[in-house]
């Protein structure tokens, strides 16, 4: 094989060709692909770092969200224990009055009892002295007549 003038003007058109490729060429594609690049990953790292303030976010919420319901059920039991002991003051109260007002009858019942068979002693004793009179035509004296001695009968 024989080199000639031809082959090394080749040569050297190839190696400035290459050259010129290099600086023309490839070298913006290979800037625009390493940008692309440099893009995507940054691209990437935002995303990985808006998902884990996401994250943290909805953890704080549920961890928030967790801590507000319990504090509310602490809230509701303590409401409905302080409700349950106002109910059963109030019941107490009401059957204290209730007992009270039944106590209250109970002893007008048996002063109304008592004035009554006070009265009807003195009624029986009127008849006692009407019927005597009568039957012996004299008057009888009612001040010897003891309203104790009359028998008290309980119907009931």
């Amino acid at each position: 094989m024989e080199f000639d003038a031809t082959f090394l003007f080749a040569a050297i058109s190839f190696l400035v060709f290459v050259f010129l490729m290099n600086k023309i060429f490839y070298a913006p594609i290979l800037k625009i692909m390493k940008d692309r690049q440099d893009f995507v990953a940054q691209n990437f790292n935002e995303a990985k770092n808006v998902k884990l303030k996401t994250q943290e976010n909805i953890e704080y919420r549920e961890s928030e969200l967790q801590k507000s319901r319990s504090e509310a059920q602490e809230i509701i039991a303590s409401k409905s224990q302080n409700l349950k002991k106002e109910k059963m003051l109030k019941i107490a109260e009401y059957k204290e009055e209730l007992f009270g007002n039944i106590k209250t009858q109970k002893e007008e019942l048996r002063s109304s009892a008592l004035d009554a068979k006070e009265v009807l002693k003195d009624k029986v004793v009127d008849l006692a002295k009407g019927i005597s009179d009568k039957l012996l035509g004299n008057n009888v004296n009612s001040d010897y007549i003891d309203k104790s001695d009359i028998k008290e009968e309980n119907n009931g």
